[in-house]
């Protein structure tokens, strides 16, 4: 059962007859194979807050039951090799660098200016994913981010105006077929640019809030859009911490400059993220969990389902030895498994994963690279070895 289409028509899932025919031959896929009084007090209250945010849901979701099950799908791709090594389980654990996507109340634990690269070609070089952070502290109670994301596929054969129609009805019939010198070729991107800003509460709680501004394009046609999420992390002890995000908190809508428009709903993330350490060995290890609540009907490739809610579970493991090397395996919302490694320096990491099963083992298998770079700590290192 098809889950959705990633690329080429799921960029304009409500186009029908507008002149604009894409072979499906050449539509890339994503397929399934998805304590004190005080402390009992702040407890008490984030309780209070995540009810009142699941209530605010609902009451948006019926308000807008029309929304496209796929309109956003492109956005939950994720960034960051290491927390897509992970499975996605990272709402409550992202890096600084990868907070404004994943939950941007994590930005304010940043405490140097810092950077991120990421390539990833996805089903064997079909899909090219890229991205590009920056998380920056403040002084005071804030910390800010900014960050750009670009899925895009490229040489799409264009076959409109290639079909020797020898009775002009504009289907491909018995004894028809398709001159290929008048195909031609076009490209399709979705693109997100985000703005993140934290803010520290005490020492326990952090909120957080992102705005995005979407563009897409396909061939010559294009849309726009703007959404905002809402994010929360609480500390319940030093080694475990719980995350949620609220994201397209008012329903997103993107125009299309034809005057087509698609509404993205809110989606619901939890996470958690539990640290131990073993006190014989350098080695400390980290499982996290999280689980995605969404409100658009789907009923296929779903770890749960019920009416128009559908939930997806993310599991992942980090180990981490000397604090130097990072090996990581998760498991996404689709059911695809991912592995991946790091290395940590005191000037960056280097991070690789790989996507296997599932949707990759039908559509081909995926290579992530990243770099995030500590540019203060860069600096000192150039200056000590210039």
């Amino acid at each position: 059962m098809l889950h959705c289409i990633t690329t080429a028509c799921a960029m304009h899932p409500n186009r029908q007859d507008k002149n604009f025919k894409v072979h499906p031959c050449f539509i890339a896929l994503r397929l399934p194979v998805r304590c004190t009084q005080t402390g009992r007090t702040r407890i008490s209250k984030f309780k209070d807050y995540l009810v009142g945010l699941i209530f605010f849901l609902f009451g948006t979701t019926s308000s807008f039951a029309f929304g496209n099950k796929y309109a956003g799908e492109f956005l939950k791709i994720g960034v960051g090799v290491r927390e897509m090594s992970l499975g996605g389980a990272v709402v409550a654990s992202p890096r600084s660098v990868s907070a404004q996507y994943w939950n941007p109340a994590v930005l304010y634990k940043n405490t140097v200016f810092s950077g991120q690269f990421m390539h990833t070609e996805e089903f064997a070089g079909t899909l090219n994913l890229d991205h590009i952070s920056v998380a920056i502290p403040a002084k005071g109670n804030y910390a800010y981010g900014l960050g750009f994301f670009r899925l895009g596929v490229n040489d799409i054969p264009d076959t409109r105006g290639a079909l020797i129609d020898n009775n002009g009805n504009g289907k491909l019939d018995p004894g028809e077929r398709l001159n290929f010198g008048k195909i031609g070729t076009f490209g399709a991107s979705e693109n997100a640019l985000f703005i993140s800003v934290a803010k520290q509460i005490n020492q326990k709680f952090f909120i957080g809030a992102t705005t995005k501004h979407l563009y897409k394009s396909l061939g010559t046609t294009a849309a726009w859009g703007v959404g905002f999420d809402v994010a929360t992390i609480y500390n319940i002890s030093p080694q475990l911490v719980l995350g949620a995000s609220l994201n397209d908190i008012t329903t997103t809508f993107l125009f299309w400059k034809d005057g087509e428009k698609e509404v993205i709903l809110p989606t619901l993330r939890f996470g958690t993220a539990w640290k131990a350490a073993l006190p014989s060995i350098p080695i400390w290890f980290q499982p996290l969990g999280g689980l995605d609540i969404s409100f658009e009907g789907k009923q296929h490739s779903t770890d749960l389902n019920l009416g128009s809610i559908s939930g997806r579970v993310h599991l992942g493991l980090e180990i981490h030895i000397k604090d130097q090397i990072a090996l990581r395996c998760g498991r996404d919302d689709l059911g695809s498994f991912h592995i991946g490694f790091g290395l940590d320096t005191s000037i960056g990491s280097i991070d690789y994963g790989f996507a296997m099963g599932g949707t990759y083992q039908l559509l081909g298998q995926s290579h992530r690279i990243g770099v995030t770079l500590h540019f203060a700590e860069l600096a000192k290192g150039l200056k000590r070895w210039l």
